[in-house]
């Protein structure tokens, strides 16, 4: 045998190997596991002419905002302070370092006892020359001077204790504190300013009640009486409207507009910030009419914090969609784009419902 015969059966025996590992290997390979199928009834989105008011424009307020300002005269003491920054109701913010509130403090508190000193010698004056009156050995005249002293005295005191408290207000009134639970919306000064009495500091907002502030024409206010629910469409998240709960109207009409504020309670939303731009719907006494895909509102879901419906596809195949909704009108939703007229999409949603999975049909009932 030559030698050329011994190294072509090792090639051979090692392909033959690496043929057999690699067949084994596939047999281990595991098939991708289909989503299970569904049996769940569908709905087919449609075109409906929907009477649709007017939008009126508005902006996201805070109930409560408050301006805080200088009431001394001095330095600004605020190191760390910052817009945005939530405070604390009762929190000190500001400190105006003012001398010269302290020294006035201590120069009433010196008034004052040396006001207490005149009257308790006044009425030590009175207490010794009563009886010695009596007797004859005090004339009434110098009695009286003495009891008038006395009164002079007393009406002393009593002003130089309101001189003290006047100057302790002052010394309080070197710390500026927040009225409200909120955030610092503006900051006016900064740490070293000097100010004045009345210089305007910080603006602080609450952060617990939100409105929705905008204006309605006279013929729509019925739609809008106190307590009534209505649906706020928040710029960048229309398709969430926010239910909100109309607080008041105010009962006054802007002389050039005609028109009159309205506003309305906002529920605790994170992600509410005064200063937002929405729109809320007016009733269809001035309404227009508007051809819109309408789907009903049970057929929603939501994921990844977006929402949208379970569209049927090819083969039968269910796909989630995110869709751009505006409002609800009863049981139906009116979708912005997103969804085409004649889709069909599931009529209800299941938690079990995955993407790619296979729908069998069922009719809903009547």
């Amino acid at each position: 045998m030559t030698p050329l015969v011994p190294m072509l059966l090792h090639k051979l025996a090692v392909l033959i190997t690496a043929l057999t590992l690699a067949a084994c290997g596939g047999a281990e390979h595991v098939a991708p596991v289909e989503p299970p199928s569904v049996a769940l009834p569908v709905v087919t989105a449609s075109k409906a002419e929907v009477a649709l008011g007017d939008l009126a424009s508005g902006t996201v307020v805070a109930d409560e905002r408050v301006q805080l300002a200088a009431r001394t005269a001095g330095t600004v003491r605020a190191p760390g302070l910052h817009e945005g920054q939530p405070v604390r109701a009762g929190q000190v913010l500001v400190t105006i370092d003012a001398q010269q509130a302290e020294g006035a403090v201590q120069q009433a508190r010196a008034a004052l006892h040396a006001a207490q000193a005149q009257q308790r010698q006044a009425d030590a004056d009175v207490a010794r020359n009563e009886p010695l009156a009596r007797a004859g050995g005090v004339s009434r005249t110098d009695l009286e001077q003495d009891q008038l002293r006395a009164q002079v005295a007393a009406a002393a005191v009593e002003q130089a204790r309101a001189a003290m408290a006047i100057a302790e207000a002052n010394r309080r009134d070197q710390h500026v504190t927040s009225p409200i639970d909120g955030a610092i919306i503006t900051r006016h000064v900064r740490d070293g300013d000097i100010v004045q009495p009345g210089v305007l500091l910080l603006t602080v907002e609450g952060r617990d009640q939100l409105l929705f502030r905008f204006s309605a024409p006279q013929a729509s206010l019925h739609a809008f009486a106190s307590g009534a629910t209505v649906p706020v469409l928040i710029d960048e998240r229309e398709d969430q409207p926010v239910t909100g709960t109309v607080r008041a109207i105010v009962p006054s009409a802007d002389p050039a507009t005609r028109r009159y504020t309205v506003e309305i309670s906002l529920p605790p939303d994170s992600a509410l910030l005064a200063g937002m731009f929405g729109r809320v719907r007016l009733p269809a006494n001035s309404a227009h009419s508007a051809t819109a895909v309408t789907i009903p509102a049970a057929a929603l879901t939501e994921q990844g914090g977006l929402t949208g419906v379970f569209v049927v596809g090819k083969d039968e195949r269910l796909a989630f969609r995110w869709l751009r909704l505006t409002e609800r009108f009863g049981d139906q939703v009116l979708v912005t784009s997103g969804l085409a007229a004649g889709e069909q999409v599931l009529a209800r949603i299941d938690p079990s419902v995955r993407d790619g999975a296979h729908l069998v049909p069922v009719v809903p009932a009547q």
